[in-house]
């Protein structure tokens, strides 16, 4: 198998894939914060999706949708603060995917990855760690939106769950920003040689 990698190289490869994995599951599953509906039916919440939902019929009656989905449209995300947790933890976990992608075929491939790319990999891979970083940081600044409050009481607010909890997903994101820090540093060993341009320099 040719690789362009070190041992170290295929660990960071590996890690890297985790840490793509962990933070698109953590974004795309709405398991971010956990609340009781009605004192009834636990509430998920991520920044796009919920689950188990108040919904009003066309007779007026609050019925509790049970199933978990996004909002129908961008704007209907209850609070702009979570529009932009959507916005910065998305493209967080497009860069982790796309780094974890190639850094995968460097494990196959030779010159895939040479030492400049390595390093450009990893400062991508710590650019995405900022990013999701910065999304989770806005995300409580929208607690104080009604179908949080619906939820979590009356006293939630600003970086104050009130009744509810973190849940899971909201520590898948957290291991991912992990990885991907430990990644950054890796990248630096991760590759054994330079690009094929630079080998035919004078």
């Amino acid at each position: 198998m040719a690789t362009s990698l070190t041992g170290v190289g295929v660990v960071w490869a590996l890690l890297s894939l985790a840490a793509a994995l962990l933070c698109c599951s953590g974004f795309y599953l709405p398991f971010w914060i956990q609340g009781r509906l009605l004192g009834k039916v636990d509430a998920y919440f991520s920044s796009f999706r919920r689950c188990n939902y108040p919904r009003v019929t066309t007779q007026g009656v609050v019925e509790i949708v049970h199933e978990c989905g996004r909002y129908s449209r961008f704007r209907d995300i209850p609070s702009v603060w979570w529009q932009a947790s959507t916005v910065l933890v998305g493209a967080g976990s497009a860069l982790s995917l796309l780094v974890a992608v190639t850094a995968l075929a460097a494990c196959c491939i030779s010159y895939v990855v040479h030492t400049a790319t390595a390093r450009a990999a990893g400062c991508i891979q710590l650019l995405a760690a900022l990013l999701v970083c910065g999304g989770i940081v806005v995300y409580p600044v929208g607690w104080d939106n009604r179908e949080v409050r619906d939820c979590c009481g009356n006293e939630s607010h600003v970086y104050k769950l009130g009744t509810c909890q973190l849940s899971w997903s909201a520590y898948l994101i957290g291991g991912a920003v992990l990885l991907l820090v430990l990644c950054f540093g890796m990248s630096f060993c991760a590759a054994r040689g330079k690009s094929p341009a630079a080998s035919f320099r004078f």
